[in-house]
């Protein structure tokens, strides 16, 4: 059963390096020098309409996610103390079948699965009652173990655990054995049924800011990614879309786009690629038309920065909000490192 969770995770993992989990400082890895004399370029292609209309949307996907935490629902192998008052020999500690069937003497087989414990108690009262005079029902959960998060990256024992009723960010990454001294925690990020939430654990843990410590939710996956770990992402109209190792800490585009396999010469729109830096919570959007470059109007400079992601959108999408529409589904397509998988596979 735990292994068949891989096959799933595996694709909602492509979404950990890109959404909201690459920070970058001035002066980090990967940044670009500022001293090159292109910066004027550099400035005059910014898009603050974009960067808000990109932050807009991003926003609204963090306000989806964190309105999905529901109340905890019983599942298989959950363990269960149900205790009726003045009964001790209908008392009992058990746990709910692997076929989401409870066994309760006077009541029966019971779907529980999918059961909140108040539904549960509220079910069993009420058929109780039918042989018992006001029967009075307690249950408690002992052990959790139908639904679990994945804790990944720069942790000290990554792997997957279980959801409890009241689990939280900052105890998940507690019962990893806390971050490792590579962790970059200002760029890590929760991921719920496919949308992402940035996590500032500096935030969190310095400051105090407790709107960041969310519920956590069967599925759960929290990343932390590291210091170290120099990239730019390229997507959209190119060969293979797919994160780019930045070896030398400089990258031009022309360089990053020939590491992704180049242009789809049919359908590429080369003249609005979009760069966007900082990551998508709090995002700079760049327009630059690579005719230019190719023609020699403007300099190709080194100007990529580490977490940067380049946007290549379809021919004839000239208006941002339908860039957008095809830039968010493609954030899926990035090619996820297999140590990644590995530490989830092999972190317990």
């Amino acid at each position: 059963m735990i292994r068949l969770r891989f096959a799933g995770i595996w694709l909602v993992l492509a979404l950990l390096a890109v959404l909201g989990c690459h920070a970058t400082t001035a002066n980090g890895p990967g940044a670009a020098s500022t001293d090159n004399g292109d910066d004027a370029w550099w400035r005059q292609a910014a898009s603050p309409a974009d960067d808000r209309a990109l932050r807009e949307r991003v926003h609204s996907m963090v306000d989806t996610v964190r309105q999905r935490r529901e109340v905890y629902r019983l599942g298989p192998e959950d363990k269960l103390r149900i205790t009726i008052w003045n009964r001790p020999d209908l008392s009992k500690e058990t746990r709910i079948r692997p076929d989401g069937v409870l066994f309760v003497p006077l009541v029966g087989n019971i779907q529980a699965a999918g059961m909140t414990v108040s539904e549960l108690q509220a079910y069993i009262v009420q058929h109780l009652g039918r042989v018992l005079r006001e029967p009075q029902v307690d249950i408690e959960i002992l052990e959790y173990a139908s639904k679990m998060f994945y804790l990944l990256g720069q942790v000290m024992k990554p792997g997957m655990y279980p959801v409890t009723a009241t689990t939280t960010v900052l105890e998940a990454v507690a019962i990893g054995g806390g971050p490792t001294e590579k962790a970059n925690l200002e760029g890590s990020c929760l991921l719920r049924q496919g949308l992402v939430v940035p996590i500032n654990f500096n935030a969190l843990f310095q400051q105090g800011d407790m709107s960041q410590n969310l519920m956590l939710a069967d599925g759960d996956v929290i990343f932390l990614p590291s210091i170290d770990d120099a990239k730019v992402f390229v997507l959209g109209e190119v060969n293979h879309a797919m994160s780019v190792p930045m070896l030398h800490r400089r990258m031009t585009l022309s360089e990053a786009i020939a590491e992704a396999g180049g242009f789809n010469e049919i359908t590429a729109y080369k003249r609005g690629i979009k760069i966007i830096r900082g990551g998508l919570a709090n995002p700079q959007v760049f327009t630059v038309n690579y005719e230019d470059i190719l023609r020699g109007r403007r300099p190709d400079v080194a100007y990529l920065r580490n977490g940067d992601i380049v946007f290549v959108p379809a021919g004839g999408l000239t208006k941002w909000d339908r860039v957008l529409g095809q830039l968010l589904p493609n954030l899926s397509r990035i090619v996820v490192d297999a140590a990644a998988v590995d530490s989830l596979t092999h972190g317990r």
